[in-house]
């Protein structure tokens, strides 16, 4: 993926690409031996990129790639956090909120064993979520003594959840996102990943900069200070693909009292210690409770000694559960995405996207009823879903999905090379990029725990945008019974464009 998008307000659709157009991308059949795959490899030249970041520099075959972009991996974390951090709001106790917080950063990786590569969004491209993931909620089992944390997990108030990301640089590769739901929290990522390319595996470093924000009357937040790295095994030779997380989380509360480490075992030999985490919430440096557990299953917590070890007879509480009967869902989806995902790119975890799909199918849709920021758009031109690539993608027309890809990569260069002629610089439509200070300079330099230069919402536009986006949700949802499996944008309807936006 290559090159950068035009920013100066010119408004211009993809267009299609043509049936001859041929180039590496076009190989869309994935190789059924290991021979074949390291005749591929070589034929890519793939090994010049050894100890290389070759997910931002290399155009990759197709069939490598699931129907997702990183905007929406971004997303998928709300699959169980939503419900994860209405629970931690609720908590009195500030070691029990650090610990739900936790399980929060944990559940993110219960998703990321799939192998398949999420596409590099365009740069200006945008991915909206309403509803705080809906389905979250029966992916995750919380369960403490207190009811009122249970009525918490269930709050039926989940409209007021809006989630936007938008790609606000394309080299290096760097997306930013904020989420808000109402009376609970804030959540704020800028992720920067690099990747290094090993020949027979690559490592995914997710250089990122996260914050959580407790909307209680204690307002407290929460920032994520170190993540572990992800490594795809046995890219040609070796058998099936596996991924294998490790590395230490740490959270810190702004004061700095409340803090969280814990260790992601690296797998050894015969699968020993694979999917292990285990570590302790401390108060002024003091073990409070231990946590552990498996990322790919669950979290529990239990009162420890001043060491940091479980007390042998203290009751553990379960702060997270992947519910099993979504994993054997993913086991049977082509690309082992969760049903969740799976809806979320059908448009079905969003009330905005299914709105479109009805209205690209030629379904009644009264857009008047919606006025909504952006040019009364129930769902913009820019967003993910509209990529005509992820869309043949997730259709299974990889040849389609191939050319798209070749044709949306050139048109990007296209943009950038007439936006280097003008002069003119691309300004994302609701990021800033926040300029470093003393303290943040130094922590971005630490060699062991590299973080991201974060991108600073623009909350007037982004509360304009949520306030609309969650009003034509909420009063133009799609009537029960509507037939949701259209398979996307139409070519009289929404296209994608992300960037014909100007401030």
């Amino acid at each position: 993926d290559d090159g950068v998008g035009r920013g100066d307000g010119h408004h211009e659709n993809v267009t299609a690409p043509d049936d001859n157009d041929n180039s590496e991308e076009d190989i869309v059949s994935a190789p059924t031996s290991e021979a074949d795959r390291m005749t591929l490899f070589n034929n890519l030249n793939l090994t010049k990129y050894i100890n290389k970041d070759v997910m931002s520099v290399a155009s990759l075959p197709i069939f490598l790639f699931e129907p997702t972009t990183t905007l929406q991996r971004i997303a998928e974390i709300f699959e169980h956090g939503h419900a994860l951090l209405i629970l931690a709001n609720s908590q009195q106790d500030p070691v029990m909120r650090m610990a739900y917080v936790a399980a929060f950063a944990v559940a993110n990786y219960a998703g990321s064993e799939r192998t398949g590569k999420p596409f590099n969004p365009i740069l200006g491209e945008t991915f909206e979520m309403v509803g705080g993931g809906g389905a979250g909620f029966t992916t995750a089992t919380a369960a403490t003594d207190d009811k009122r944390d249970d009525d918490a997990a269930n709050d039926s108030t989940t409209k007021n959840f809006y989630l936007l990301a938008e790609q606000v640089s394309h080299h290096p590769p760097i997306g930013a996102a904020h989420a808000e739901c109402t009376n609970h929290y804030e959540y704020s990522i800028t992720s920067a990943p690099k990747t290094k390319f090993h020949g027979n595996s690559v490592t995914i470093y997710p250089i990122n900069y996260t914050t959580v924000q407790l909307k209680s009357q204690r307002q407290e937040t929460y920032r994520l200070r170190r993540t572990p790295v992800t490594a795809v095994n046995n890219l040609i030779v070796g058998g099936s693909m596996w991924t294998d997380t490790h590395g230490t989380l740490e959270i810190c509360s702004d004061d700095g009292v409340t803090t969280c480490t814990l260790q992601f075992e690296q797998c050894g030999s015969f699968g020993e210690g694979h999917y292990e985490v285990m570590g302790t919430v401390r108060r002024n440096g003091v073990p409070q409770v231990a946590i552990c557990g498996l990322w790919n299953e669950g979290l529990d917590a239990v009162a420890c000694d001043v060491d940091g070890n479980p007390i042998d007879d203290a009751d553990p509480i379960s702060l997270w559960r992947v519910d099993p009967a979504y994993v054997e869902a993913s086991k049977k989806n082509k690309y082992s995405v969760t049903p969740f995902v799976d809806r979320m790119n059908a448009c079905d975890a969003s009330s905005l996207g299914a709105l479109v799909r009805r209205r690209n199918s030629g379904r009644a849709c009264d857009l008047s009823a919606a006025v909504v920021d952006d040019g009364d758009r129930l769902l913009l031109p820019s967003d993910s879903r509209l990529r005509p690539d992820r869309e043949a993608l997730q259709r299974g027309d990889l040849s389609t999905a191939a050319r798209w890809k070749g044709r949306l990569e050139e048109q990007q260069r296209e943009e950038r090379r007439r936006r280097d002629a003008e002069g003119t610089e691309y300004k994302p439509r609701y990021f800033t990029l926040r300029r470093r200070r003393g303290a943040e300079e130094e922590e971005s330099n630490d060699d062991d725990a590299p973080m991201a230069i974060p991108y600073d919402v623009d909350l007037e536009r982004f509360r304009r945008r949520a306030d609309a986006a969650i009003m034509a949700a909420t009063t133009m949802a799609p009537a029960a019974g509507d037939d949701d499996d259209d398979d996307g944008a139409d070519d009289d309807c929404v296209k994608f464009a992300p960037w014909q936006y100007s401030d």
